[in-house]
């Protein structure tokens, strides 16, 4: 994995949003190109949907970071994607939740898998985040 990504500065998601405002109506077409200085650039499909949300992100102030999904990763830093413990991730292999192969006696997890899993809990997440947050503004 890279270094940690920088958070956006108040231009970048100024930048942001006004390139998602621009990628947004092309999304879901095949064939895009955009002109850059005095070059055309076709940019792929498969990199739109990556384009709009890098977009997004940076456009809500989010630090953002490209890991190739096809990959495995160690437990640390799938534990680290994840914002959990070690021990936690673990927990996950072990009921079955995440897959994961041994490379002798280390972990290595898919991306894909862990990038899935993260996806699934955001919205159980954000919930939980919004209940404590209604909890401690009636003062408990």
């Amino acid at each position: 994995m890279t270094a940690a990504p920088k958070t956006p500065t108040k231009t970048d998601t100024s930048v942001g949003r006004a390139l998602l405002e621009a990628l947004m109506p092309l999304r879901g077409r095949k064939d895009v190109s955009v002109t850059i200085g005095d070059r055309q650039v076709r940019i792929p499909t498969v990199m739109m949907q990556a384009l709009i949300e890098a977009a997004r992100l940076i456009s809500e102030g989010h630090a953002i970071d490209v890991i190739p999904a096809d990959e495995e990763i160690s437990a640390q830093e799938a534990a680290d994607l994840l914002k959990v413990s070690r021990p936690y991730l673990l927990n996950l292999i072990r009921k079955g939740v995440l897959p994961c192969r041994m490379v002798g006696a280390h972990h290595r997890i898919p991306t894909r898998a862990v990038i899935a899993y993260k996806r699934d809990q955001a919205p159980r997440r954000r919930s939980l985040e919004t209940l404590t947050a209604e909890t401690q503004d009636l003062g408990h």
